[in-house]
């Protein structure tokens, strides 16, 4: 049944992309007041909305500026066009959509490369114990067929049961395959990977929890363009290192794994941060339009990652023993990045806005001691950190076990792509159906309905998939793509419209580094407690369950943040709040 999907999902990402290139030309030509035109015309049309918009990536062209015939009026009811929003930020789209890659490899390649370094049953050192005996009547029996079927010997003791170190190498096209050119038993392979996702991820968050204050400092001061440059290069460095430690089948232990994991979450938070602090630059308080410019970050990041999840997907049918070649393309990969920064992207950040680096913030504690104290003093940023340590809990958590899980409840390897794939075409229909809509739903309630998908996908990945339907998945997956492109651009515009713009990156780093303390507490949680690869029946949708329960906590907080909001701008202002379309509020009974 793998081919007729591989068909639909290309037809029907061929039919997206062309639906979602037409809306983007329509909302540019009605934009500069232009009308309907031809195809050939769109190009020239599109260079004169350019002209009116000022030049890619300037900080010095003002978000409302107008020309003649390309909107005017004000920034707030007045939003820019799609095209002028992609042209502005082409190149930070561009970095965005390649860091999106990495951060993205937990769903995709950075599972399969752990499965692949397992080793069990070959010394005395890592034998397996009864508790990874094949018990089940309905797997002894399928082993049984396949190994019949294939000329496999397969040895049943006395008590029925199959030893955790009596298994065969399955063929790698089967669902019954270990995933490990040197562990026969499936169940250690998932487990040991995740493992070893428990000590990598939160070493990881902790890393750039330590550095989100170094970052965010260096980017005040030194501009955008280096920083993220600098970033590129650290990837380039933990691509060679995975690669090394294929090529060496991890004769060096995890050590590696860990370095370059660390290095890996230069795309995370850090990445973020940045990139926020350059779309302020760009758009300054123009609510409106800061949202629409990350919404479109958002689907730039979903379209390249559609097309890679393809290239991953046959790459990942092949069931290679190393990844080497692998984690060499994602180095060039990481190259392209500092390629694009250094020829392509133009600084953002104003000359007079620059600040000197202070020394404290080579000391992490005192940094983030100095970064967090923005936060402190605005109720509605302490509630966004609560939400975004929640959140990473939830979030990340589910993403680092969801390779396993899919394919424990019966998934091939390769086949836990398939619901990724999907989900990055279906935002090209939400965000054609969002970006006009943003001044009508209104950042605060983006922020409430992001949550709310969020459990709502956890919902149709865990329950409903054990107990009514295998299309589970590939319906949370969507929800959970379609549930970011929403809440990840909410949550940005909010933070952003709470700070200055010289504190732009180191605010957003506190939020980032708060959230990142919540992936330190989850990702163990998840990986060592919740999951567990010899389970059965509901009890393999844990992390699901968990996830949704969580993401309900974050939804009932996104209606206090806006509520607190509502509070505070009516003290300062009460004519003010209700007349802005992008920050008007329920009234107290409909809350």
């Amino acid at each position: 049944w793998v081919k007729p999907v591989q068909g639909f999902i290309s037809t029907t990402a061929a039919k997206l992309v062309g639906e979602f290139t037409g809306t983007l030309k329509s909302q540019c030509c009605h934009s500069c007041g232009r009308g309907a035109m031809a195809p050939q015309a769109f190009e020239k049309a599109a260079l004169q909305c350019e002209s009116s918009s000022g030049s890619i990536g300037s900080a010095s062209s003002s978000p409302s500026s107008s020309d003649s015939g390309c909107g005017s009026g004000d920034e707030e009811t007045e939003p820019l066009s799609s095209c002028q929003l992609l042209r502005r930020i082409a190149p930070i789209a561009a970095v965005s959509a390649m860091m999106h890659i990495f951060m993205m490899l937990e769903i995709h390649i950075y599972m399969p490369y752990l499965y692949s370094r397992v080793p069990c049953c070959v010394s005395p050192e890592n034998m397996l114990g009864a508790h990874y005996d094949i018990t089940d009547p309905l797997m002894i029996k399928a082993m049984q067929d396949e190994a019949l079927a294939h000329n496999l010997t397969l040895n049943v003791a006395e008590s029925g049961h199959l030893a955790a170190c009596s298994l065969p190498h399955f063929l790698k096209t089967s669902q019954l395959w270990s995933f490990s050119p040197r562990c026969t038993n499936k169940a250690f392979v998932q487990q040991s990977a995740q493992g070893i996702m428990a000590v990598m991820k939160p070493t990881q968050k902790l890393f750039t929890f330590g550095i989100l204050p170094i970052v965010g400092a260096l980017a005040d001061s030194w501009g955008r363009a280096p920083v993220l440059g600098l970033m590129g290069g650290g990837l380039m460095l933990a691509c060679g290192l995975s690669a090394l430690d294929a090529f060496t089948d991890a004769a060096w232990g995890n050590g590696l794994v860990y370095v370059s994991g660390c290095l890996f979450g230069l795309a995370f938070q850090p990445k973020d941060s940045i990139l926020s602090g350059a779309v302020a630059d760009l758009m300054g308080d123009d609510m409106v339009n800061k949202g629409r410019t990350f919404v479109v970050l958002r689907t730039v990041d979903s379209a390249l990652s559609f097309f890679v999840n393809i290239f991953i997907y046959m790459y990942l049918c092949e069931h290679r023993d190393s990844y080497f070649l692998a984690w060499m393309a994602f180095g060039g990969v990481a190259l392209l990045i500092v390629l694009v920064v250094v020829t392509c992207m133009q600084e953002t950040l104003p000359q007079h806005l620059r600040k000197a680096v202070d020394g404290h913030a080579f000391i992490p504690l005192y940094a983030q001691g100095q970064s967090i104290g923005l936060v402190c003093k605005d109720t509605v940023l302490i509630l966004q950190a609560v939400m975004a340590f929640l959140f990473y809990i939830y979030l990340l958590g589910y993403m680092t076990t969801k390779t396993s899980y899919l394919t424990l409840i019966g998934f091939k390897m390769e086949e836990a792509m398939l619901p990724e794939i999907l989900a990055s075409a279906s935002v090209f229909v939400l965000a054609a159906v969002l970006m006009p809509l943003i001044t009508q739903i209104g950042i605060w309630n983006m922020s409430i309905i992001g949550n709310l998908m969020f459990a709502a996908a956890y919902f149709f990945a865990g329950p409903f998939t054990l107990l009514v339907n295998m299309s589970g998945p590939y319906l949370a997956a969507v929800m959970l793509q379609n549930a970011v492109l929403i809440s990840f651009p909410a949550f940005q515009t909010i933070v952003s419209q709470r700070l200055g713009p010289e504190d732009q990156a180191k605010g957003q780093s506190a939020i980032m580094a708060i959230g990142t303390l919540g992936a330190v507490v989850g990702i163990p949680f998840y990986n060592q407690f919740l999951f567990d690869a010899t389970s059965h029946g509901l009890d393999r949708a844990k992390t699901p369950i968990v996830s949704m329960c969580l993401a309900l906590m974050c939804a009932a907080i996104a209606v206090a943040v806006r509520r607190v909001a509502w509070v505070k701008q009516h003290r300062a202002d009460p004519l003010d709040w209700p007349s802005s379309p992008t920050n008007r509020p329920i009234s107290g009974d409909q809350l």
